[in-house]
């Protein structure tokens, strides 16, 4: 014979709420070691553990996924695939590499291990601590290599920049 388990009393909950519908807590912390998730459940993501997500639904469904293991997603449509990689922001941003993070913008990617996009669209961070400062269509694709706004940019050596402009590439610093 299997019981059910005992319900707990709410008597002694740390929590206090109002008739508006809002509650707040005494002075304590708390320990999640699974996760926290505001808004709505991805029923397509496998969530890591120790993550943190906020998903606005849209169109009825969310979309935010931090599958990789203390990562961290806000906006839509955004995944934290990485360990400890976060999406702070935008719409359809990836951070796949461990230690990765874009901040907002559209459909930009971090896929190397520390590698950023600071806002934009289309932006891709591809080496190794590599960065992306806005535009779009920008890529950093060498170890430590950083492209700043512009269109169509591409810093492809190691420790490269590529500036502004249309189209301009730097190769070995």
């Amino acid at each position: 014979i299997i019981s059910a388990p005992k319900s707990r009393s709410l008597n002694n909950s740390p929590f206090s709420c109002n008739d508006d519908g809002w509650c707040t807590a005494s002075d304590h912390y708390f320990l999640f070691p699974r996760g926290i998730v505001v808004g709505q459940k991805n029923s397509e993501c496998v969530y890591g553990k120790g993550v943190f997500s906020v998903d606005a639904e849209y169109g009825g469904t969310a979309k935010n996924c931090p599958s990789g293991d203390g990562s961290i997603t806000f906006g839509r449509g955004n995944i934290a695939s990485g360990f400890k990689s976060t999406v702070t922001g935008g719409v359809q941003n990836i951070a796949s590499g461990k230690y990765a993070m874009v901040s907002g913008g559209y459909s930009n990617i971090a896929n190397e291990y520390g590698s950023s996009v600071f806002g934009g669209e289309y932006n891709e961070a591809n080496g190794s601590s590599s960065s992306v400062f806005g535009g779009n269509s920008n890529d950093a694709n060498g170890y430590i290599s950083s492209t700043f706004a512009g269109r169509s940019n591409s810093a492809n050596g190691f420790a490269s920049s590529a500036v502004g402009g249309e189209d301009t590439i730097a190769h070995e610093a």
